[in-house]
């Protein structure tokens, strides 16, 4: 298990942004949240190590538009990474062992899903980048009423995680990453596989749909577009 090599040495870009959504306190937990209440579908939001990014922020926005309900729990206490501690490799792996683990993250996650279920949505999957796209699946691998999770370009996961996923995997990667193909087939062997599928992105960056991407650039706002439509598509036919 570790970052892919690109989250390391490839700093966010400076990117201003105004969102639609709205910053929330539920039992002591900072979420944005955006979409409208108590819609049929919603979406745990787990965003990268950048924390609330105006890209990222733009994303959710964007799949809340589909129709979704989408909350982004603050699982890094307003203190994102920076630079200096990703060129740090144990400063990184105190963060990946430590405050940045499933483990230290899990009651939040089942907060926000929580979250959710108080305001009427039922119907719950999760979405995650890079880091993020650990506690999406790591969650879809425990009794934590998530039905399907979108991995887009991940870092992070192993194949233990994919053993444990209960219901459909979208994966998403870009030339940075890995290609996870035996990985995704332990979960297209699965009753559910057959809604699980994978798309790479070779002439993409690791994090251009969250805090790396160039949203200036009308080629990566095209395939940042494509993600969605994947995304917003996966959830409305496994959170039926």
């Amino acid at each position: 298990m570790s970052f892919a090599s690109a989250c390391c040495n490839t700093p966010p870009v400076q990117a201003e942004y105004t969102a639609l959504g709205e910053y929330i306190e539920h039992n002591g937990v900072k979420y944005y949240a955006v979409g409208n209440k108590g819609a049929s579908q919603g979406v745990v939001f787990c965003y990268d190590i950048f924390g609330y990014h105006p890209n990222s922020l733009q994303v959710a926005d964007k799949l809340s538009l589909s129709g979704l309900r989408v909350v982004i729990p603050d699982f890094l206490l307003g203190n994102p990474l920076t630079m200096a501690i990703l060129a740090d490799r144990a400063a990184i792996m105190e963060f990946a062992t430590g405050r940045g683990s499933w483990n230290s993250n899990r009651e939040m996650f089942k907060a926000a899903v929580s979250l959710l279920q108080a305001e009427g949505t039922q119907n719950i999957g999760s979405a995650g980048f890079c880091w993020g796209a650990k506690f999406a699946l790591c969650a879809l691998g425990e009794d934590l009423d998530i039905k399907s999770v979108s991995l887009v370009h991940p870092s992070m996961l192993e194949r233990k995680d994919f053993e444990k996923a209960q219901g459909p995997v979208l994966l998403l990667t870009t030339k940075d990453e890995p290609v996870m193909d035996e990985d995704l087939e332990i979960v297209k062997n699965k009753p559910f596989g057959k809604l699980s599928y994978a798309e790479r992105f070779e002439d993409r960056i690791h994090g251009f749909c969250a805090a790396r991407g160039d949203f200036s650039d009308s080629n990566v706002v095209k395939d940042v577009g494509r993600v969605i439509q994947l995304t917003t598509g996966f959830f409305k036919e496994t959170l039926a």
